[in-house]
């Protein structure tokens, strides 16, 4: 006895197709069976920009009110105060931004 063929609809123009052939022979569509999908879509974080901005902005913060209270702390008169405040303020902000983005990219790590 011969083989049954099996058919499907094409996603694009609807015209039979067997499930072995590489294109439609009615519109040319390389995707008989429709789009290719991309596995699971994960589900989206609310306000996730306005927490990440958050996030940047106390961290840094922090770190740059620690290193310029660092910075009065350890200086011997008030120039050097200024000095070393701004110096170890601006120190801690650098250290701040990076630490509060990487906490920012691998925040669906712990989710």
């Amino acid at each position: 006895m011969g083989q049954v063929l099996k058919l499907i609809n094409c996603f694009d123009c609807g015209h039979a197709v067997s499930v072995n052939a590489t294109a439609c022979p009615g519109c040319g569509s390389k995707h008989l069976a429709g789009p290719p999908t991309l596995g699971r879509k994960r589900t989206p974080i609310p306000n996730v920009e306005a927490r990440n901005d958050r996030n940047i902005f106390v961290i840094a913060g922090m770190l740059g009110a620690i290193g310029a209270v660092y910075g009065v702390a350890t200086s011997l008169g008030p120039w050097t105060a200024a000095l070393l405040g701004i110096a170890y303020g601006v120190g801690g902000v650098l250290i701040g931004v990076p630490l509060a983005g990487l906490l920012n990219i691998t925040r669906r790590l712990w989710s």
